[in-house]
């Protein structure tokens, strides 16, 4: 297990991913071609991992400001476009994770949120079942709570 870093056009394990500040738009997507298992792409590339859980984690701890806001907290958007409070994001198998996987983008209003879509595979009545969600949070709530969903 590791996270890797590209130099050209090849890949070579790190120790830790170079330093960056919360980006605008970042995705987190299982690759099917030779190096990591999963890379990112967004103005946070050229980095990736052999599981999403150290990509997420090397995230965590490379980010020169993490954003928290006044208010922490995780929301689901709801049918509607409404918020409603969530307390996690529910776990899911990152391996079950269909393309492209996770996405974070930066939203205008309110400041210092991401909007976290997460194309997951869950179960349903004993299939896996495609399906896309919507959370808002700062960047490192955000992460932390993936990072949850994960293990």
């Amino acid at each position: 297990m590791a996270l890797w870093l590209k130099q050209g056009s090849r890949w070579r394990r790190a120790h830790a991913l170079f330093p960056y500040l919360p980006p605008v738009y970042v995705r987190l997507f299982p690759s099917g071609r030779p190096g990591p298992s999963w890379k990112a792409a967004g103005e946070i590339r050229h980095c990736g991992a052999d599981t999403l859980e150290e990509l997420v984690r090397g995230l965590l701890s490379a980010c020169r400001r993490p954003r928290g806001g006044a208010s922490p907290g995780l929301w689901r958007l709801a049918e509607g476009d409404r918020l409603v409070p969530a307390p996690r994001i529910p776990p899911f198998d990152p391996q079950a994770v269909r393309p492209p996987g996770v996405e974070l983008a930066r939203l205008r209003q309110p400041p210092d949120r991401w909007l976290v879509t997460l194309h997951v595979a869950r179960p349903s009545g004993g299939l896996l079942v495609a399906s896309t969600e919507r959370y808002l949070a700062p960047w490192t709530t955000a992460l932390q709570e993936l990072l949850k969903a994960c293990n």
